[in-house]
């Protein structure tokens, strides 16, 4: 069974997520962080399988963020999801030992996904990049 973390700052992200999560059969709990200081908080107290982070400038802050996450829960895995499209973007938090970027508007159709691939250590590129140029680290990775 697997037990989330949502970090989200906008409440009706936050309820969607949830609803979205408590849906899959193997997700046993969700909890919810409104911000990174009640993220840390809960990280610290708790173990989880899997931290969804909603970011809203993923470029300047994601890679910090990422790297106190890790400090405090090594083996938790790291979910982003974004509103970019820009290739380069949404690609690079991968190489940093994110699990997967998701554009917020394929949520629905691509957390699951991303979830169970995540679980079984498989990075996951969104299906809105496999038509793209994606630079040629990324071409060994198992793609969903």
């Amino acid at each position: 069974m697997i037990r989330v973390l949502v970090v989200e700052e906008y409440e009706g992200m936050r309820q969607g997520l949830y609803e979205l999560l408590t849906d899959l059969p193997e997700v046993e709990a969700v909890d919810i962080a409104g911000d990174m200081v009640e993220a840390s908080r809960l990280l610290c107290r708790t173990r989880y399988d899997v931290v969804v982070l909603g970011l809203e400038d993923a470029e300047h802050s994601g890679l910090g963020v990422i790297n106190a996450f890790r400090k405090i829960s090594p083996l938790t895995s790291v979910l982003l999801l974004g509103l970019s499209i820009d290739t380069r973007l949404a690609m690079w938090p991968i190489r940093f030992g994110v699990m997967g970027y998701i554009r917020k508007e394929s949520l629905a159709e691509e957390l699951p996904l991303a979830v169970r691939a995540a679980m079984s250590g498989t990075p996951y590129v969104s299906r809105f990049y496999h038509n793209t140029t994606a630079p040629g680290w990324l071409l060994p990775l198992a793609i969903a």
